[in-house]
């Protein structure tokens, strides 16, 4: 296998897990839930502006992916300048964490109860 295939398959199956998720909120529990975190201080750990994150559907979250893929290897792989492998293996860890934490976004805007309570766990009591 070729480091492209080895790449591919990775982001093909991230982009296959978007297309699985249910982003069906309306606009208005959209930002009631980004102006709530806000108001937390929330900051998950993605490389996406955090307003535009916290507002991202599933269409525009693939919109971000698409950017991650296309940044330049200096801008996505400062931490591996001379390893194009691993810089591709960065571009995955991005993609990957940017998903854990849109799905862990989309649970707060339909009001989970138990992903509140971590919310608020982090960044209330704490």
């Amino acid at each position: 296998m070729t480091d492209n295939t080895n790449f591919a398959q990775p982001i093909g199956d991230l982009l296959a897990e978007i297309e699985q998720l249910d982003d069906t909120v309306d606009a208005g529990a959209i930002e009631e839930t980004a102006v709530r975190l806000v108001g937390l201080n929330y900051s998950p750990p993605v490389i996406t502006p955090l307003n535009t994150f916290l507002r991202l559907n599933n269409s525009r979250l693939q919109a971000e992916i698409d950017r991650i893929l296309a940044m330049p290897e200096a801008e996505a792989c400062a931490l591996a300048a001379d390893d194009s492998k691993k810089c591709n293996d960065l571009k995955v860890q991005y993609i990957s964490v940017l998903i854990f934490y849109y799905k862990k976004l989309l649970e707060l805007r339909k009001g989970d109860p138990e992903a509140w309570d971590e919310i608020d766990e982090l960044y209330v009591h704490d």
